[in-house]
């Protein structure tokens, strides 16, 4: 296993006891549904060590609870929708919600300046399209459009946990549209994050690197404790932020480079190895 392009001197930290790690591209492959059985007996023989193992996720804690399945432990502490909402041991300690006003009109924006384009709302278990031109929807089903279960035209609680922009552009068009709406709107960050026609929605400054100093603070640890790994653009300041960081072969260019070591891609089941390592006791197991 091979240093990152701008890899630091030394290696993993012995007496790590915080594991944060991605999960979509990262744990598993997008689009797979449920832990791997080695990632999953990993997670489980590191909690039971008196560890704490924390997806920090773009998804919503009820969507990762449904992909841990059987591995619910491996759930009970972490940083969800990229570190806004934060779980320790089962307990709520952070949310940072969004502005319902102020998603409408990121909402209206998209629906008179972009030819199809629509922010989803994710409310529990429910997913709702948010904009006034419903009939676009059908110019582009994503996977993540094709979940919802309708469409709404106005938003009636006053915050929302989560949403995030779908497009119909290629993925290598989002770019562009999420530098335009961080131009249009200050207050929110927009991240594609990965390889996806998608943009997150995040409070501004609020990032996964937010959400472990969340964590980090909850648990008493300190950041040389802690071991990250992540694969994509929305990865990067969690992995700049954490010295003990990983990014996977298989991310992107941008994640690589921020990371100071690289692991094998998703497929090999990098966290798992990541895991079984410390529990080894090997300080430097991801070095050549």
């Amino acid at each position: 296993m091979n240093h990152g392009s701008n890899a630091r001197e030394g290696g993993m930290a012995s007496g790590v006891c915080l594991v944060v790690s991605d999960i979509d591209d990262t744990l598993i492959p997008r689009g797979t549904h449920g832990l791997p059985r080695r990632t999953s007996a990993a997670i489980e023989r590191f909690v039971a060590s008196g560890r704490h193992f924390a997806p920090i996720t773009g998804r919503s804690r009820d969507d990762a609870l449904k992909m841990f399945g059987d591995c619910a432990a491996g759930c009970a502490t972490g940083a969800f929708v990229n570190g806004q909402v934060v779980y320790v041991d089962g307990r709520l300690v952070r949310s940072e919600l969004l502005p319902s006003a102020r998603l409408q009109e990121v909402a209206d924006y998209l629906d008179r300046c972009t030819p199809a384009a629509n922010i989803l709302l994710y409310r529990g278990a429910s997913i709702h399209a948010l904009t006034k031109k419903p009939w676009r929807l059908n110019d582009y089903p994503s996977q993540e459009n094709g979940r919802r279960d309708g469409c709404i035209q106005a938003i009636e609680e006053p915050w929302v946990e989560k949403a995030n922009i779908q497009c119909a552009c290629d993925p290598q068009e989002v770019p562009a549209l999420a530098a335009r709406l961080s131009r249009q709107f200050e207050d929110f960050d927009f991240v594609q994050p990965g390889d996806v026609s998608e943009i997150d929605i995040a409070p501004k400054g609020w990032s996964k690197a937010r959400g472990v100093q969340v964590l980090a603070q909850a648990l008493g640890v300190e950041l040389a404790q802690i071991v990250a790994v992540g694969d994509s653009d929305n990865d990067v300041a969690l992995l700049e932020y954490v010295p003990n960081s990983y990014a996977v072969a298989s991310g992107t260019a941008t994640a690589r480079r921020a990371a100071a070591y690289q692991l094998p891609p998703v497929h090999q089941e990098p966290v798992a190895q990541v895991l079984e390592a410390i529990l080894a006791g090997e300080t430097q197991p991801f070095c050549s």
